[in-house]
């Protein structure tokens, strides 16, 4: 059967559209030090297969997430994949449908681009946490009101004090319950207490990669690489993974002044602004970006193996120990960037805003203040899933490696 002339124009969109997202993936790799896509490549394979079938085949046991704050741990004790839904395509932006705003959030539309691409309507399971107002209205924007199996969790924006560590407890309790409404699978305590633990072990590792890239011996794509296939990967598979990249770390190549990144998600394959930072002589020692570092917030402290302890374990570790833009008693977040940047004697700060990421965007101007009080230096970048701002970066971003310099 002959198609229409528009289901032919879709289908060239279509087309043209996965050949300029191969072209972004194939960049990531072919711009890596010399031998890292080898040593890499468990964590590319994860990564380019999520980014052309992201939804995979769907299945009650394949769990999207828009946020680290629901925790992984809660998804594996099913028997499912508990996946962090998060894009970086610029091809994929552009074919986001028209009635997005102009100055929406690009991941956001990224991921709308990818649904739109999509020609399965295979039920999706959607957790929301209610972070920002993309991701409140992130399923009308899309149409996934429709197909999807959505679980939202009211996010407390107070974190220190009991009352609000309660009821993001109660939360995860829900979510918990939902989770198995959904797999058909009951999480025991077993269970439970097993991934916790293998989380654990997991944070450990990542714990001495973080120290290695202070080194100077991982670069920040690598450490990009490794974080964002976390939630593509089985827990053990990646820790796996992880363990033989470390082992096989070469010796430190640091060159230029070492500088923490923190704002809006990094996430592959825009790793547009961590290339260019190294290109301008500079070394990305640390960050608290909730696609890197920051997705494993430490170990999960257990009080002792009863259920209500690992609830509340993985409520204080996936909330508390969060510095998410969103809170409004964020006073802990700024002091703990100033005392990551004198205890590893960093030269400054870069802070990453994606343009219509509203919380960061806001932050940036308080962050700027309290550093520069602190004679902290300080670089706002505001970028979008282009490539047309290149140019403006890097002069700026040469400009501030030369500051550091003095």
């Amino acid at each position: 059967m002959t198609p229409s002339p528009q289901s032919a124009r879709e289908e060239r969109l279509i087309k043209r559209t996965l050949g300029a997202m191969g072209t972004e993936s194939r960049a990531v790799s072919e711009q890596l030090p010399p031998g890292e896509a080898e040593r890499l490549a468990p964590f590319l394979a994860a990564l380019n297969k999520d980014l052309f079938a992201p939804f995979g085949t769907g299945g009650s046991g394949r769990i999207f997430s828009l946020c680290v704050q629901a925790p992984p741990e809660l998804f594996h004790a099913a028997g499912g994949e508990g996946i962090r839904l998060a894009c970086g395509s610029f091809a994929a932006k552009d074919a986001a449908p028209r009635h997005l705003p102009a100055l929406a959030c690009p991941m956001i539309k990224s991921l709308a681009g990818l649904l739109a691409l999509e020609e399965g309507s295979q039920p999706l399971n959607l957790v929301l946490p209610f972070t920002c107002d993309w991701v409140v209205k992130f399923p009308e924007l899309t149409g996934l009101e429709e197909r999807a199996r959505i679980h939202f969790m009211e996010l407390p924006h107070l974190r220190e004090g009991e009352a609000a560590a309660g009821r993001w407890a109660g939360e995860i309790m829900a979510l918990k319950l939902w989770i198995e409404a959904v797999t058909g699978r009951k999480i025991t305590r077993k269970r439970l207490l097993s991934t916790v633990n293998a989380s654990n072990g997991a944070a450990v590792h990542v714990e001495e990669l973080a120290g290695l890239r202070r080194e100077g011996r991982v670069p920040a794509r690598a450490f990009a690489l490794v974080m964002n296939a976390f939630s593509r990967m089985d827990i053990t598979d990646w820790t796996v993974a992880l363990k033989a990249y470390i082992r096989d770390c070469p010796p430190p190549e640091r060159t230029g002044p070492s500088v923490f990144l923190t704002g809006s998600p990094v996430v592959f394959p825009n790793y547009k602004l961590l290339r260019l930072i190294e290109e301008a002589g500079m070394v990305i020692a640390g960050d608290d970006i909730c696609t890197l570092e920051r997705a494993f917030p430490g170990t999960a402290a257990l009080r002792d193996p009863s259920e209500y302890s690992l609830i509340r374990a993985l409520a204080d570790r996936h909330h508390r120990a969060c510095s998410c833009p969103s809170f409004a008693d964020n006073r802990r977040r700024a002091n703990r960037l100033v005392a990551r940047v004198r205890e590893d004697g960093l030269a400054g700060v870069v802070f990453h805003v994606l343009k219509g990421c509203h919380p960061f965007d806001m932050e940036a101007g308080l962050m700027e203040q309290r550093l520069r009080a602190e004679g902290i230096r300080f670089l706002k970048v505001e970028t979008d899933y282009v490539t047309s701002d290149v140019q403006n970066i890097v002069t700026r971003l040469e400009a501030f490696a030369r500051s550091l310099g003095q």
